[in-house]
């Protein structure tokens, strides 16, 4: 097994050169959960080898709920091209197998050279927030790869200020605003943008601050949909991810913001404390009084993996020993692989 750094323009965004050392160590060591899901990982990528591009000429994503189908249809080129180009990625960093890197540069090239019109209207900006991300990191992976061209590069930087960053939607109070937040300290880290991270740190406080009630549920999220809380539990993951991982970004830069408690007191740990038995035992959830059968995306957790180590949860230790390996078809697939730890008895 080879592990093809690229410093010294090294990754530096979602995984520092030091963890993917790491990785490829447990690798060798066959290490679990960090094996099994490298196995997962291989497996997926080599359905990835024949993808074609399929980047739109102009990106528009209507709302889910007024169109469910066409959501679906529009966002899932992205999805699916960015997803992939992540699992490529990686699975060249570890491998070095350059047939992975070069699928995942076709990928990445293509959005950046063929998306000519864009559109902020309905589900666009929040759609492109959660699912560009994974291209991004990508992108990071195979800095300096010999094969992707200065003029590449320079094209996909100017793509990122210039077409990316504008479709954010930071500025939203729910779960929308996570994703904008997380797509922002993204082209951020990887620009080295010091003003584009420190506004993302500020707005991630902020979210902090505003989100999470006394009891550490998240008011926005917790009577979805309409009032019923049938969805509550799904879009209370669906907040908390996305501000895990600028979180993650934020920390590589020097601005660790895990442990941040905002003036009213509330923290990032309180909210995922509070989600966490919830999640393990949907009956238990409040917000909803229907049947428990329909009660959706309780499950939808793989950012535990990063949450876990940091902060030993007996439920979420539950849940991750059941459900690994983890992934996620937004922003941050193979969660299990690159950032799960052996399990440890957890408190509570």
């Amino acid at each position: 097994m080879t592990h093809p750094s690229s410093s010294p323009t090294a990754a530096r965004v979602f995984l520092s050169e030091a963890r993917l050392a790491e990785l490829a160590a447990r690798i060798a060591r066959d290490v679990e959960p960090t094996a099994g899901a490298y196995r997962a990982l291989l497996a997926e990528a080599e359905k990835c080898l024949q993808r074609e591009p399929h980047v739109p000429d102009y990106w528009f994503v209507p709302g889910y709920y007024g169109d469910p189908e066409g959501h679906r249809e529009s966002k899932g080129v992205l999805e699916g091209d960015a997803n992939a180009a992540y699992t490529l990625a990686l699975a060249y960093r570890m491998s070095g197998e350059e047939r992975y890197a070069d699928q995942a540069l076709r990928l990445v090239n293509a959005w950046a050279t063929s998306l000519t019109d864009t559109d902020f209207r309905q589900d666009s900006t929040l759609s492109f927030s959660y699912h560009f991300p994974a291209l991004l990191f990508a992108a990071d992976l195979l800095r300096g790869h010999p094969r992707w061209t200065a003029e590449e590069q320079r094209t996909w930087e100017l793509f990122l200020r210039d077409v990316a960053l504008p479709l954010n939607c930071m500025d939203r109070q729910n779960n929308w605003g996570n994703w904008g937040l997380l797509l922002v300290c993204a082209v951020g880290a990887y620009l080295d943008d010091d003003s584009l991270l420190a506004s993302g740190a500020e707005r991630w406080k902020e979210f902090i601050a505003t989100q999470i009630a006394e009891d550490g549920h998240l008011t926005h999220e917790v009577g979805r949909n309409n009032g019923t809380g049938d969805h509550g539990l799904w879009y209370s993951h669906f907040s908390l991810m996305p501000q895990t991982l600028a979180a993650e970004i934020l920390r590589l830069r020097g601005i660790d913001l895990f442990d941040y408690a905002a003036p009213n007191g509330r923290t990032l740990r309180m909210a995922y404390e509070r989600l966490t038995p919830w999640a393990r035992r949907p009956e238990t959830f409040p917000y909803y009084q229907g049947d428990v059968s329909r009660l959706g995306g309780a499950r939808y957790v793989s950012y535990y993996e990063i949450l876990n180590p940091r902060w030993p949860n007996a439920d979420a230790q539950a849940m991750l020993e059941t459900l690994r390996p983890l992934t996620a078809t937004h922003s941050a697939p193979h969660l299990t692989f690159t950032h799960g730890e052996p399990l440890e008895e957890a408190a509570g």
